[in-house]
């Protein structure tokens, strides 16, 4: 996806979802749910100004934050080399929490489901594509899984990358099936195998650069 096309997509997804605000934001009751717990139960509260805009001021931010990045990064020759994915991540993120502002605003006006079926696989699909995009990405500040030794090695960082990426497809698909699971175990099912990941890929990241300096 051309920087172009992404960014007008990006602007796009958030004027919708501002105007969508705007328009609901009347009809809101004065203290709205934004949290729910595993079990779809309503567990976290805020008022009708900040629960409507909220999060598309946070989309705003990162939207600055993400057309910054390929600008301020020292090593910005090598974002330009998986430019394409790194776009589509960012519209992608920006449709996402587009989706979760929506359900949101839908359940505060009545429309009474379980969110998690809407917020799962919504992420689901987004850490999927992280999945994809992890083998393009190359060493920079920002993006990516960044150890010390990955940053300080381009072979580490390829390797664990390529492994990073089909631990994180396997988690997308995991968070979409957490759908079907029991409200109790739900998020166990999301967690643990996030925790694995992280603590895996650190410490593959280590062995592969003392690999390396054998």
């Amino acid at each position: 996806m051309s920087s172009r096309t992404a960014y007008t997509a990006t602007w796009l997804i958030l004027a919708a979802t501002g105007i969508g605000s705007i328009i609901a934001y009347p009809y809101l009751p004065p203290v709205i749910a934004t949290h729910w717990n595993a079990a779809g139960q309503v567990n976290g509260t805020t008022g009708a100004f900040w629960g409507a805009f909220m999060l598309p001021l946070v989309m705003l931010a990162l939207i600055l934050v993400f057309t910054a990045i390929p600008h301020i990064d020292p090593l910005r020759a090598n974002i330009e080399q998986f430019r394409k994915q790194y776009n589509g991540f960012l519209a992608l993120f920006m449709l996402v929490l587009a989706a979760i502002q929506a359900a949101i605003l839908a359940w505060n006006l009545g429309a009474l489901f379980n969110i998690s079926a809407v917020i799962l696989p919504a992420v689901g699909i987004l850490m999927f594509y992280v999945g994809v995009m992890l083998p393009q990405t190359k060493r920079n500040w920002f993006m990516g899984i960044r150890t010390p030794w990955t940053i300080s090695s381009d072979l580490v960082w390829h390797k664990t990358h390529e492994l990073g990426g089909t631990l994180f497809k396997i988690f997308g698909v995991v968070i979409v099936l957490a759908v079907f699971a029991p409200p109790q175990y739900a998020i166990w099912i999301i967690v643990a195998p996030l925790a694995v990941i992280v603590v895996g890929l650190f410490a593959y990241s280590y062995v592969l650069f003392r690999e390396q300096e054998v």
